[in-house]
């Protein structure tokens, strides 16, 4: 405390001279000791105007040491005691220190608080001279005192004041982090129930998944066995289906033409067991493929010729139904495949195309190459497709509602063939149906490099 008191002095007195004094002095007061003249005009000038409390004594001391005027006139003209101090406050240094000296009152050995501040010209900043102040030390150590007091009492009154603003902030909080205690404690059990939930939850999952788990190998068990049933049904009634069909041709060969009823009925046998022998035959060619044994003989092969061939095959059907059915074959490079499973699936196609076109509709077949991929297009003005039913076309024995509300044969499988056999030369099969306007099939087959020479373009009509 003693030390800011006198560091407030210290600043008190710098600024007396700097500025008080500073501007009420000459050059000349500092180059030679003063004449009696100026010397009364500095007396009232360092006795009686100088605002700090308890000053005691000043002077003004010369850049070389000498003492050019002092409130003691018994000092002036004499040399400064200590000639480092001098040179230090010179270079700009205010300095402070506690000494005894004599005061120009007459007092002895006065403890004072003396400040040596530097006087510089104001144009050219170069230093002239010092201003001592002697201030009395008593006069320090009162006010410090005094400070003292009063900083105390400052700081009660503020802490005072403090707790008082701060008491109804402090309550307030405090309620506010015990409903925020409370809403956590509540939270925390909220969040234990639903840990409690969560484990239970999780258990009857893992109990539904490993009960799922086991279902599902049961349902592949079941499936497998199917499969085995299916096939093996399938290849026991195919032997003595053929060998009906082969009694019932001998039979319509050897009847006389007389007997007009019993060709008939022999006919819609043949008919029913041709049907039978082909749902056989599918049967057998879908265990081959849920078994991964479809073989595939992969040679160059002309699909134009394919295309020729099933329509060539297909005409007197169409023509016996009323159909326009027309092949547009482009120039398409061989391709590596299996020439018998290809016919078969165009013969599908077609066959499916015949089937859902009314008399008086048209059948159109593609065939075009296109970014390194032969493309075959079976479009139909038929009944069409429902929207909603178009994902399921390539299921196993899957039928379209308009199939059965018409009464149209079929098993439900030729599309799923045709997919298998598709996917099996690596191509991909879409579809695109308007109901009551039609459906488009688009199969694309990657092309095989081969030697021999592209297909001529061509078109047939039937």
């Amino acid at each position: 405390m003693e030390n800011r008191a006198t560091r407030t002095v210290e600043n008190q007195a710098r600024a007396v001279a700097l500025t008080n004094l500073r501007r009420q002095l000459r050059v000349a007061d500092f180059a030679a000791p003063v004449s009696p003249a100026r010397r009364a005009a500095l007396d009232n000038l360092f006795r009686k105007s100088v605002i700090v409390p308890g000053v005691v004594g000043g002077g003004l001391v010369s850049p070389d040491g000498t003492i050019t005027y002092s409130a003691r006139h018994i000092r002036i003209g004499a040399k400064v005691q200590h000639p480092r101090i001098l040179a230090a406050v010179l270079a700009g240094t205010v300095t402070r220190r506690v000494t005894n000296v004599p005061t120009w009152r007459g007092q002895k050995n006065v403890k004072v608080l003396q400040i040596l501040a530097p006087v510089r010209e104001r144009l050219s900043g170069k230093p002239i001279g010092v201003i001592s102040l002697d201030q009395d030390y008593g006069v320090v150590s009162v006010g410090a005192g005094d400070a003292h007091i009063r900083l105390a009492v400052i700081l009660a009154i503020a802490l005072l004041a403090l707790f008082v603003t701060l008491l109804p902030i402090m309550n307030r909080l405090t309620r506010q982090l015990e409903a925020r205690n409370a809403r956590l404690r509540e939270l925390a059990d909220e969040r234990g129930t639903l840990l409690e939930g969560e484990r239970a939850a999780r258990a009857e999952a893992e109990s539904v998944q490993r009960l799922l788990a086991e279902q599902n190998e049961r349902l592949r068990e079941l499936d497998r066995l199917k499969d085995e049933f299916v096939s093996l049904v399938s290849h026991e009634l195919r032997t003595p289906l053929t060998a009906i069909r082969g009694y019932i041709e001998l039979l319509l060969e050897d009847l006389d033409p007389s007997e007009g009823s019993r060709r008939r009925y022999l006919e819609i046998v043949d008919r029913n067991s041709h049907r039978l022998l082909d749902l056989v035959n599918d049967l057998l060619f879908l265990a081959q493929v849920e078994a991964g044994k479809l073989a595939i003989e992969r040679k160059p092969i002309d699909l134009g010729k394919v295309v020729e061939e099933c329509i060539e095959t297909s005409s007197p059907a169409a023509d016996s139904l009323g159909i326009q059915l027309t092949a547009h074959l482009g120039r398409v490079p061989k391709l590596e495949g299996d020439r018998a499973r290809l016919a078969q699936m165009l013969d599908n196609l077609v066959s499916n195309a015949l089937k859902f076109t009314p008399e008086g509709g048209r059948v159109d077949v593609r065939l075009d190459a296109r970014d390194g991929a032969a493309v075959l297009e079976v479009e139909d003005t038929g009944l069409g497709i429902p929207a909603d039913e178009q994902g399921q076309l390539f299921e196993r024995f899957f039928r379209s509602s308009n199939a059965t509300q018409s009464a149209i044969p079929g098993s439900g499988l030729g599309l799923t063939i045709t997919k298998a056999i598709v996917e099996r030369h690596g191509g991909r099969i879409e579809v695109e149906s308007t109901e009551g306007a039609g459906t488009t099939v688009r199969v694309s087959l990657p092309l095989g490099v081969v030697r021999e020479a592209e297909t001529p373009a061509r078109e047939l009509a039937a």
